[in-house]
């Protein structure tokens, strides 16, 4: 269920509709006497004891929903001297109407329907939702005007949990507090939106090991302080209708991280989640705006990392849509092409690791080779890229591969590229390696790309322990991760490469700061440049909560010369309806949200790290040493 007005109006608007539903109100026969309270129907314990039955009751319409056609269903709540003073209790109800004919309603009519009790909800749900279903247009009767419904004041997070919103279920709420968008990846085709009191919610492992009271803690206050906020459709694919005026669009965007004020509206179930229904246009603050690219100093050697969404290009000749991962169509994937290509440039690395590129060898009409043509149409000399060919027909046999660019004018290959196998080759994608050099300097990236916590590894044995979700927080497959990370650490160790030359190892790791694998790089010696350089890394949003699945680790020669690292959030906080593909939207849609920029061009966002591989002298270096020694007793604090 999506509810709250087609078109959401503002106070002023309601008021003004509202007196004029009042002025044309003609005088009403008296409703029929209700014989239950709606806190009756509504009952105070998990067994409904009027399930099946058909009652009256009378109340106060708080909110309709809304079909294409017209309303399906409205919500009304017992007037105040009616209700019980039983806290457990809801005075409020959904009535379904589906497509009978009923007289215009509308929030502040008083009502009387006559219906059965019904509880609805998807077969396995642990909680349903309580309704009543009049049969016939008769069954619901229009009293008189009983005036706008004073709402209960509500908080997050939740002192009572789920049983403080089954106790408000169907009615009129209002947050006497600023709430902050945490997810919105459901936003363009449900039109739904997680809200927090916090401006941001942590995977828990991302800030403490996983297991630990701290993690357990954080993994049970996370859902006690977010709320879904829905567009009061029962459609998909509506339009997004924040932030206003004019709704969702490619440059009127929603980021995690913004703020919402004044919300109020009508607490439903459906779906297997509780949500409030807005009956007012909340005030939309962009707290969290987006920025653009992070500046970069002359002289200074950017290396990158990037997932690029599954960029599969079909045959390579202008067919072979849909593919296996990617695009559904051609033109899907040439939206995708122009919003990588723009990210990239915009990223201006040196060297740059992806992830997520079709596995289909290096060829003139590889996905690589089209992405790398893309990248230098029209770019002066300086600006070009080449991309590392390991010098197999594929990387593994895993339908996606990482791949590497890289600028001939500013970094030469120094001997062949190397395809590592790290850990089972039958579980994990193969590694890329490739050496530099540079400014007089050699160093080594080593691009990543470890099993992803939704595969499947119930049936997978590590050194004989199987590898199933064990419920700590790392998912499923984490030692297949682990042993892939101490290959990695492994191979680092014996490569033989002077102690002058620097190590750099990045990429989509699945596992956030605190987890195995990530333990594993920073004890076999390689530092976490992320936690050094940024208080509050992150490069994903799941289900509401924020982490790096994607980090940069360096050997301590490296990390001698590392300048700056971070991440530029051009994705992880933008709604999914700005990406690339057409699925799901309307042709107004398609258009609107797309733009062939650099955001929500992927569902990661990239990381960069700034190299001085040149020394410099004077008042440069010594900010440069300043900043290097308060990363560094930052992170020692942090450790």
């Amino acid at each position: 269920m999506r509810t709250i007005p087609a078109f959401p109006l503002s106070r002023a608007a309601i008021a003004a509709s509202l007196a004029l539903a009042l002025a044309g109100l003609q005088a009403q026969a008296a409703c029929s006497l209700p014989d239950a309270r709606i806190h009756q129907v509504q009952g105070n314990g998990p067994q409904n004891p009027m399930q099946g039955k058909t009652v009256a009751v009378q109340g106060v319409v708080s909110s309709l929903l809304y079909g294409k056609d017209g309303p399906v269903g409205f919500f009304i709540q017992e007037v105040p001297q009616n209700q019980d003073a039983d806290p457990a209790t809801s005075e409020g109800i959904y009535v379904y109407t589906g497509k009978l004919a009923l007289p215009a309603l509308r929030a502040g009519d008083a009502v009387g329907v006559r219906g059965k009790v019904l509880e609805f909800g998807r077969k396995g749900d642990a909680r349903t939702e309580t309704q009543l279903q009049p049969s016939a247009a008769a069954d619901v009767q229009l009293c008189g005007y009983q005036g706008e419904l004073a709402p209960v004041s509500l908080r997050l997070p939740l002192s009572g949990g789920a049983a403080q919103l089954e106790s408000l279920a169907g009615m009129v709420v209002k947050f006497e507090q600023p709430l902050f968008v945490v997810d919105s990846y459901n936003y363009g085709r449900y039109g739904e939106l997680a809200l927090s009191s916090q401006a941001r919610q942590w995977v828990p492992t991302q800030l403490y090991r996983p297991g630990s009271a701290e993690a357990q803690a954080l993994r049970a206050a996370n859902p006690r302080d977010r709320l879904l906020l829905d567009d009061g459709k029962t459609w998909q694919n509506a339009d997004a209708w924040l932030p206003g005026p004019g709704g969702l669009s490619a440059a009127n965007t929603l980021r995690v991280g913004d703020r919402l004020d004044g919300l109020t509206g009508v607490v439903s179930f459906s779906n297997g989640a509780y949500r409030v229904q807005p009956l007012y246009l909340p005030q939309v603050s962009a707290a969290n705006p987006r920025a653009a690219a992070p500046a970069r100093k002359a002289g200074q050697l950017r290396v990158a990392s990037f997932n690029v969404l599954n960029f599969f290009n079909g045959d390579g000749l202008g067919g072979g849509f849909p593919t296996e991962r990617g695009a559904k169509t051609r033109d899907d994937f040439l939206r995708q092409k122009a919003k990588i290509v723009s990210a990239i440039r915009q990223l201006d690395a040196d060297v740059l690791g992806l992830m997520e590129l079709e596995n289909d060898g290096f060829g003139p009409q590889s996905a690589v080779k089209e992405l790398v043509d893309a990248l230098n149409a029209g770019q002066d000399a300086d600006k070009q890229y080449r991309f590392v060919d390991p010098g197999l027909p594929r990387i593994g046999t895993d339908a996606i591969t990482t791949g590497m660019l890289y600028r001939p004018s500013r970094v030469r290959p120094d001997g062949a590229a190397k395809a590592l196998t790290v850990g089972d080759p039958a579980k994990n994608r193969l590694s890329l390696a490739q050496t530099f050099a540079a400014d007089g300097k050699k160093l080594t990236l080593v691009v990543n790309h470890l099993k992803s916590k939704g595969s499947s590894c119930e049936q997978v044995k590590v050194n004989g322990a199987p590898d199933a979700d064990t419920g700590d927080g790392q998912g499923n497959c984490n030692l297949t991760r682990v042993q892939a990370a101490q290959d990695l650490v492994r191979w680092a160790k014996q490569r033989g490469a002077s102690a002058k030359d620097g190590l750099l190892v990045m990429g989509d790791m699945n596992a956030y700061a605190k987890e195995d694998p990530i333990r594993v790089f920073e004890d076999g010696g390689l530092s976490n440049l992320l936690a050094r350089f940024q208080k509050d890394a992150y490069s994903y949003v799941y289900q509401g909560e924020s982490g790096n699945l994607d980090h940069a680790l360096a050997d301590a020669a490296l990390t001698k010369w590392v300048a700056a690292a971070g991440e530029w959030h051009i994705n992880a906080d933008e709604p999914t309806a700005l990406e690339y593909s057409s699925e799901f939207k309307s042709s107004a849609q398609r258009q609107n949200y797309y733009a062939p920029d650099a955001y929500r061009s992927s569902d990661h966002d990239p990381l960069y790290v700034d190299l001085q591989l040149v020394p410099i002298a004077g008042a440069d270096a010594l900010a440069l040493g300043m900043l290097g020694l308060a990363s560094l007793l930052a992170w020692r604090r942090r450790k």
